[in-house]
């Protein structure tokens, strides 16, 4: 009795060391993932407007801080893109896990990256066509003629959105067709695109509205004139990349912490600088009405099928 009592008992002890190694074992292996995954990504791509991504690292650095300390995730890595080419080859290597990007990238790629939109910047914002004062008179006079800027490195968003020949806002300029007899040429330089305006080489800049704002402040503007201006867009829209996954459902825990981070960034005392440099004032949920709207427009235009995301 004895003996089976010893038996029993050395039996019972050897489970128990063995279902405590097992635990020791799963309890670590987590914390093991989880030093080795690579921090969060966040891809910010707006072609055409100023800057590089070295001059830009100071303001990463600064967004990263921010988005660790509101999200509990490592800092994330972050990059910024001003052209299609390069941020194209970025994202051909390694998607992120979210975007600050164009809407006219958001329209182009979207089902290519499987991108779901989530937040748009705030306040909308205008584009605005400039010329040298009294040269277009009618739409003709910029047919077949170099138009610089840099939302000319999305043309087709240029012509599709900003500018179809059903813009209300455009409708003011005689004869008006549409953008399509431009000749875009893009730029991230505002000034020398300005300046080849004033040397007549070029028809027309086409500029968002905060570099028109800038440049009429700083008096570059003096003899140059409004010819026509868009509707209000969204300067940025913040997006999940989700690649292949074709539900309209949901992201993933890591990218909805960094998406929350985003959306009460202007409640955060000590974040204004950040949004400053972004141009922008807050980041709002997506108006997913109005976003349907302009991709039905922009895939129409394109002659594509509409399809449900």
């Amino acid at each position: 009795m004895a003996s089976d009592f010893h038996i029993h008992g050395c039996q019972a002890m050897l489970q128990q060391r063995g279902i405590l190694l097992l635990f020791l074992f799963f309890s670590q292996f987590p914390e093991k993932c989880r030093g080795a995954d690579a921090p969060p990504s966040l891809a910010i791509i707006q072609p055409g407007r100023p800057g590089s991504p070295k001059a830009a690292e100071g303001f990463l650095a600064r967004l990263g801080e921010y988005l660790a300390s509101q999200t509990g995730l490592a800092r994330p890595t972050l990059s910024y893109q001003n052209t299609p080419k390069e941020a194209l080859a970025a994202l051909e290597k390694k998607n992120p896990a979210l975007g600050i990007v164009s809407l006219g990238f958001y329209l182009e790629h979207r089902k290519r990256f499987g991108l779901k939109a989530v937040l748009e910047a705030y306040p909308l914002r205008k584009y605005v066509l400039v010329a040298s004062e009294g040269r277009v008179k009618t739409a003709s006079d910029l047919d077949g003629k170099l138009v610089m800027g840099g939302p000319l490195y999305e043309p087709k968003f240029v012509r599709r959105i900003l500018f179809p020949e059903a813009a209300k806002t455009a409708a003011r300029l005689a004869d008006w067709q549409g953008a399509s007899a431009w000749v875009p040429k893009p730029t991230t330089r505002v000034s020398s695109a300005l300046y080849q305006l004033g040397k007549n080489r070029v028809g027309a800049v086409l500029l968002y509205d905060s570099q028109y704002e800038s440049m009429k402040n700083l008096g570059r503007l003096k003899k140059v004139e409004k010819v026509i201006e868009s509707s209000y867009y969204p300067p940025a829209v913040i997006v999940a990349f989700r690649g292949a996954f074709k539900s309209a459902a949901a992201v993933s825990e890591e990218q909805r912490l960094l998406i929350t981070a985003l959306e009460k960034i202007s409640t955060v005392k000590d974040a204004g600088e950040i949004l400053q440099q972004m141009g922008c004032k807050e980041f709002r949920r997506v108006r997913s009405g109005w976003l349907n709207e302009v991709e039905k427009k922009y895939h129409f235009e394109r002659g594509e099928k509409n399809e449900e995301k």
